[in-house]
């Protein structure tokens, strides 16, 4: 039963826990409370008709003065009972005593280690989707409430449930589970392939090679990747009269059997229906685009106060809009989740609509977490973002900064840097962008779009006055604008009455004559600072810009 894949590439994880690496318990013998509260391991301990079998665990996998020791967890604690049955299963063994193989051992630390949260989640925060932080894994657990409102009924993982919850101890809190939380093992493709509901999609995945492509959990740099799947599951296919994969092919591709080339309709259909942004349902954007593996294509996220609407058309009319089947949905992996769509999915091409890009929130790595504010990386930790000269930069995040989602990229002293934009759909737009530098920002910029210069000089060290500021109609003439009302701070205070957070002007003519995404550069003319907040496209219908008034409308 053991799953020696598994041990192979979770050593590889760069995943610290204080006093849980290693293989001996660094924290033995150390007095680490004086408070009259007990710590999670006394409390665990104080009830042996529940607990006993997992600090029996936590004692075999050198942990049990991990969890005596200062800090703020969570503790996913499993009933005797299950772990009964867990063992049972997994090593074909009654008790914990039984486990003596180094790899077995070795499988239940990283239990553990997916069963803990290193900050204090308490059951206020669980929501219908993952919870917020990873697990010492770096994997998301998720919680559902499919079989009713109410704590009683959520569900970890659509496996287990809440037995007692909240616990308060001294050094985080304890919530019983009436199982043991398996760790991720699979990526994507093959959890779809073992719930054996989308034997059809399955197939296509394997047919046009993007099983084995969506399978990777780490690129060639070492980063993990994430992949969200929409799939058709095999019942609605069936709705369609697909019924087989040669089916599907009749419908899709007929005349072409080279699934693997990337011009073959079969193989756009199945890229279209991935995003390596990692999107559990609460995740997909309120309304905006989402960036598919297909190039140059995207799916469009609108959700109302009662369904999420994907690809729903402008009009309205002769709407062929899909959404998710939430029992059937959020269903996690280790490299990302997948959803089954209630209709079939076809690719759709979008009208131009106003799209602000955040250029850190929208990342995918910091999406999943795999880089956190504050954190020097090089540029090859991401896959959309790149500068010159190589060197470690960092993005802040505090709630104290005027800036959307009050995060900006720290990318001062570069040469260049450059970002690979959403997909934007074909049309004509204005092109702005926001740095909020403050006093600290003394960049002159140039632009570039798809290699080519555009627009006029992007001048970070003008002064309030040079600016315009705050006379809307000189702001204009001078290529800029006020930021967002909507935009604030916690203080309440906008980006439009702060002169720092302005808007700059790239061009009010960009045409983007198809569908895909593009590159943006910023050069230094002059090098300085220049934390970039976001960028943005505004539609311009019939030569007369969007509305651009108190917010933007993404």
């Amino acid at each position: 039963m053991k799953n020696n894949r598994f041990i192979t590439w979770i050593g590889g994880l760069a995943l610290v826990m204080l006093g849980m690496i290693g293989c001996n318990d660094n924290l033995d013998g150390t007095t680490f409370f004086t408070s009259d509260q007990m710590t999670i391991i006394h409390t665990l301990e104080s009830q042996p008709e529940t607990f006993s079998s997992y600090v029996e665990i936590l004692k075999k996998t050198d942990f049990y003065n991990a969890f005596k020791s200062y800090g703020n967890y969570t503790c996913f604690a499993p009933t005797n009972e299950a772990v009964k049955a867990y063992i049972k299963e997994k090593f074909n063994v009654e008790s914990v005593s039984e486990i003596t193989n180094a790899e077995d051992i070795e499988f239940l630390r990283t239990v553990v280690k997916f069963q803990t949260i290193p900050t204090g989640r308490g059951t206020s925060g669980f929501v219908e989707g993952r919870l917020a932080d990873t697990t010492f894994t770096g994997d998301y657990l998720t919680t559902s409430f499919l079989k009713g409102g109410g704590i009683a009924n959520v569900e970890i993982n659509r496996t287990v449930g809440l037995e007692e919850y909240d616990i308060s101890t001294s050094n985080g809190l304890i919530h019983t589970i009436n199982g043991v939380l398996d760790p991720y093992v699979d990526p994507v493709p093959v959890v779809l392939d073992k719930a054996g509901k989308h034997t059809i999609f399955v197939e296509a995945l394997k047919q046009t090679g993007y099983y084995e492509t969506f399978s990777v959990i780490f690129n060639e740099f070492g980063s993990k990747t994430n992949f969200t799947i929409l799939a058709e599951s095999d019942v609605v296919y069936g709705q369609e009269g697909i019924n087989s994969f040669n089916d599907l092919v009749s419908r899709i591709s007929p005349n072409d059997t080279d699934f693997t080339n990337p011009e073959n309709e079969l193989n756009r259909f199945v890229a279209y229906h991935a995003t390596q942004n990692f999107l559990y349902t609460r995740n997909f954007p309120n309304d905006a685009f989402v960036n598919t593996v297909l190039p140059r294509n995207a799916w469009k996220s609108f959700k109302t106060d009662k369904e999420l609407k994907i690809n729903e058309t402008e009009t309205g009319e002769n709407d062929t809009w899909i959404s998710l089947l939430v029992n059937e949905s959020n269903f996690p992996a280790k490299n990302g989740v997948y959803h089954t769509v209630n209709k079939l999915f076809t690719i759709f091409t979008p009208k131009p609509k106003h799209i602000i890009f955040d250029v850190v929130s929208d990342q995918p790595e910091i999406q999943s977490r795999l880089i956190s504010a504050g954190a020097n990386v090089p540029s090859t930790s991401y896959e959309f973002i790149r500068w010159f000269p190589e060197g470690n930069k960092r993005y802040l995040q505090q709630s104290n900064r005027i800036n959307l989602n009050y995060n900006v990229l720290d990318v001062g002293g570069y040469s260049w840097i450059e970002f690979d934009t959403p997909v934007l759909p074909k049309g004509k737009y204005e092109m702005l962008v926001s740095s909020n530098g403050g006093n600290s920002a003394r960049a002159i910029l140039q632009v570039y779009w798809d290699g080519e210069p555009i627009g006029s000089l992007y001048d970070l060290t003008l002064s309030t006055s040079g600016k315009g500021y705050p006379d809307e109609a000189l702001m204009e003439s001078r290529g800029w604008r006020h930021g967002y009302k909507c935009i604030q701070n916690n203080a309440g205070v906008s980006q439009y009455d702060t002169a720092a957070a302005s808007r700059f002007i790239i061009t009010k003519e960009l045409l983007c004559p198809e569908q895909q995404r593009h590159v943006i550069r910023f050069e230094a003319v002059k090098a300085g600072g220049s934390p970039i907040d976001y960028i943005e496209w505004i539609p311009v219908v019939d030569n007369a810009p969007a509305d651009d008034s108190d917010c933007y409308n993404d």
